[in-house]
């Protein structure tokens, strides 16, 4: 390595000015990389592991005539905000448990950069008390906005993938507690 002998004011400009030559393209890459990065992280879908099971009709054990859902489940305010947005598809036998922490009254969903339409469900003790059939995706704002009554929970299915209506009481239940 070659050091740098500074005996003016001169001198300390120049390497100066030679430090900045070679720093300042690194950190102008360095900002592009970042910013890219960042935006690549922030428009991918979320994954959350499947760790409850919605069950509709006869009964746990599922029967003939019931249908059972997969669901993942967001509670942390970053998990809640993302939803299913930037994803390509919902399998018809998957859906996304939003848990809101509280009852709250005139809970407001988007389906902005949600990319296909969604059945959702607000939920307050495991009961349907508003439901939104086939609500469509939107890519630019302003979007519609849709209200549950009240819920404490809401669950976003594929469209037509289960008869729920108002007033329906769901089992839904931990993975471990629906093996049992």
């Amino acid at each position: 390595m070659k050091t740098l002998k500074i005996s003016s004011k001169k001198d300390l400009y120049v390497a100066a000015f030679k430090l900045l030559n070679i720093l300042g393209p690194v950190a102008g890459v360095s900002i592009i990389i970042g910013t890219v990065a960042s935006g690549y992280i922030q428009t991918r879908p979320q994954n959350l592991p499947v760790t409850h099971i919605l069950t509709k009709g006869d009964g746990v054990p599922p029967t003939v005539g019931s249908s059972t859902f997969k669901l993942e489940v967001a509670s942390t305010p970053e998990q809640l905000e993302k939803g299913l947005k930037f994803r390509a598809s919902l399998p018809r036998d998957r859906g996304m448990l939003f848990n809101l922490e509280a009852e709250i009254y005139n809970v407001p969903f988007w389906m902005y950069k949600v990319n296909f339409p969604l059945d959702i469900f607000y939920l307050k003790n495991n009961v349907v008390t508003t439901a939104v059939y086939n609500a469509e995706p939107c890519h630019k704002t302003p979007c519609p906005i849709y209200k549950g009554r009240v819920a404490n929970q809401v669950l976003e299915l594929a469209p037509g993938a289960a008869n729920i209506k108002v007033g329906d009481k769901l089992n839904i239940q931990p993975l471990s507690s629906a093996k049992e």
